[in-house]
This record gives C-alpha cells, sequence and structure tokens, in this order.
C-alpha cells in the first residue's frame, strides 16, 4: 500500500521576499449577522467565547476605502486562541472591501492578517509590483501608557495568486 500524501520540496520556490511581514494576526469571515453566525461557529464547532465589537469609521483618524474618505460602521465577532483570532465581520452601513466581497460571493473567508511593522516602509516596497491598499484606516483606543494606536490595510492581493485580500496590521503602543 502506497502512502497517501507525498511531500515534495519547493525550495526553489522560496525567493528573497520583498517584504517580511509578521505573524498570522487573524482571518477575516464576512458574514451577514454576527449573531447567526456566532451561533453557528459555537454552536457547532464549541468556537468561542466571542465578544462583539462595534466600530464606527467617523471615530477613526482617517478611513480611506478605494482612495476615498468614508465613513461606514461594523461589527464584528473576535474569538481569540492566544495572540490569533477569527473575526467574523458583518458591515450595518456604508460600503467597504466587505461589502464588495459579500456581494461578488456571499459570506466566506475575506482576508487574511498578518502584523507587520512600519506600514509605510512595506507599503511603498509592495507598490513596485503593483500591490496598493484597497482600504486604510487608523484609530487610537485607551488612555496613558496604555493607549494603542492600530492601523490597518487591506491590499489589492486578491486580484493576485489565491484570490484572498492579505491585511496588515500595525499595532503602536504608548
Amino acid at each position: 500500500m502506497s502512502d497517501a500524501l507525498t511531500t515534495t520540496s519547493l525550495t526553489a520556490l522560496h525567493l528573497d521576499p520583498l517584504v517580511k511581514v509578521g505573524p498570522v494576526s487573524h482571518i477575516g469571515i464576512v458574514v451577514k449577522d454576527v449573531e447567526e453566525a456566532v451561533r453557528f461557529y459555537s454552536g457547532t464547532f464549541g468556537v468561542g467565547p466571542f465578544e462583539i465589537v462595534e466600530f464606527d469609521a467617523a471615530k477613526t483618524d482617517y478611513f480611506h476605502s478605494y482612495g476615498e474618505s468614508a465613513t461606514p460602521k461594523f461589527r464584528a465577532a473576535l474569538c481569540y486562541s492566544g495572540d490569533f483570532f477569527i473575526e467574523l465581520v458583518q458591515v450595518t452601513e456604508g460600503e467597504t472591501v466587505h461589502t464588495k466581497f459579500f456581494g461578488q460571493h456571499g459570506e466566506g473567508l475575506q482576508h487574511l492578517c498578518f502584523m507587520v511593522e512600519n506600514t509605510d516602509a512595506v507599503l511603498a516596497k509592495l507598490a513596485s509590483r503593483g500591490i496598493k491598499p484597497v482600504l486604510d484606516y487608523r484609530f487610537s483606543s485607551g488612555e496613558g501608557a496604555s493607549r494603542t494606536t492600530i492601523r490597518e490595510v487591506y491590499l489589492n492581493t486578491h486580484e493576485f495568486a489565491g484570490g484572498t485580500t492579505i491585511q496588515l496590521l500595525e499595532r503602536i503602543t504608548g
């Protein structure tokens, strides 16, 4: 009987990367209804607990969708496993990359997010390959020394190999 799994090394495909991203932060799944999705993942697979956060882009430092200023609102249910989390995203108002994905594909895995340092430097390098932001925003939370600024950038990588949107997340504390 032969092995069901055969492994082939693809060493020749391991090129020097244009940029080096950090660890995977999360996956984003676009859903029609956050509560319904939480009930499904929790009740079917025991995934959880989830916390639901409300996001209002009007309260961010800036929010650009396809290069234009925008003020959507959305709800996200987050479930952590160590530093990694699953994000269920429901846009409740306005247009974003999430609503575009939902209109084209329905519910499903929409993005894969990596941690980065110095987002601007990463974006400058990626631009040389035609990879550019389709969503870019920054917001802050917390007070004093625990204040954190978050910058999130979704890239047009769905147009390239794999069809998945890559998101970059930079966390600046203090």
